[in-house]
């Protein structure tokens, strides 16, 4: 079976697209689609005064655009005029600031080997309707829309792992981490506990090849942070029993579970290594002291891909 594409708009609305079910809720996906497939990538190079070609320096992932052309149909004109208002109220140029659970359009590709995977987009500029003729007399429309994904890359959902403490105020236990895309992945630990709580979190750097890494020597930097252990600041009780630990650089080190920013209390400390694509499950330690039955932490471990469908 081909690949099944849908479309869930901004205001709630639902279009498949394309494949089992295509054109059902009177809109279709027009031929020729751009950037739906890889990624945005742009690789620097630099050559030095007598060197022969050149050496990768930088590896620039961009926003994705993709130009769609999106057909409406109907058997009468007044359904089509609906048909074609509903699809492009499934569209903003921005989440909707009034709407605490707003959440951009998105586009969701799936196949029988992948699964399902979004991408959440928003249009870049206004869509420009070829109107040749009156689409009310020929009850069918082509509307093209220019989109952007900030998040260029396709997603699925969060993989969670966890452990918990059964019993006394101390112990140590196991999560399972893996990365099975073709993106380093950025991880969040979600850490709960009475105050007094302090947890301790693996950070290892990764070596070997693809489908066999393990912790060791980050190849890149030199350093061996195989065995590292975060140590997360003690809970208070203003912290609302927990907190979330990052790994992306473009969010919070670390953040209370009332939303206050924790790193001021880590003494400049923070988590370093992100998994590397293709890392297959690894067992790692995690740790509590001054905790109680029930503290425990979760391991959320994002799935980001750069096409819609393969690359496993």
């Amino acid at each position: 079976m081909g690949a099944k594409v849908e479309l869930f708009g901004v205001d709630g609305s639902y279009f498949c697209l394309a494949g089992d079910g295509g054109g059902d809720q009177g809109v279709y996906l027009g031929t020729s689609p751009a950037g739906l497939c890889d990624a945005p990538v742009k690789v620097t190079y630099k050559s030095g005064a007598f060197e022969i070609g050149g050496t990768p320096v930088k590896k620039t992932i961009h926003y994705r655009e993709l130009v769609l052309g999106l057909g409406a149909y109907a058997y009468s004109p007044e359904q089509w005029a609906l048909t074609d208002s509903m699809l492009r109220k499934a569209f903003d140029y921005e989440v909707d600031p009034w709407d605490p659970n707003a959440t951009a359009a998105r586009l969701r590709v799936t196949t029988d080997q992948s699964g399902s995977r979004d991408l959440l987009v928003l249009l870049s500029e206004s869509p420009v309707m070829d109107m040749d003729t009156d689409p009310h007399d020929y009850e069918h429309s082509l509307l093209p829309v220019t989109l952007v994904a900030g998040q260029p890359m396709w997603f699925q959902d969060d993989v969670l792992d966890s452990w918990e403490l059964t019993s006394g105020t101390a112990g140590t236990g196991t999560v399972t981490i893996c990365n099975p895309t073709d993106q380093p992945m950025s991880h969040t630990w979600v850490i709960n506990g009475p105050a007094g709580a302090i947890f301790g979190l693996p950070d290892v750097s990764w070596t070997g090849p693809r489908y066999a890494r393990v912790p060791g020597v980050d190849h890149a930097s030199g350093r061996d942070d195989s065995e590292r252990i975060y140590t997360t600041p003690e809970l208070l009780e203003a912290d609302g029993g927990g907190a979330t630990v990052e790994v992306d650089r473009m969010r919070l080190p670390i953040r209370s579970l009332t939303n206050t920013n924790m790193a001021g209390r880590t003494g400049g400390r923070r988590l370093l290594c992100k998994v590397p694509p293709y890392t297959p499950p690894t067992e790692v330690p995690v740790s509590v002291t001054g905790g109680a039955p029930g503290s425990g932490v979760v391991l959320r471990q994002p799935r980001l891909w750069s096409r819609p469908w393969g690359l496993e």
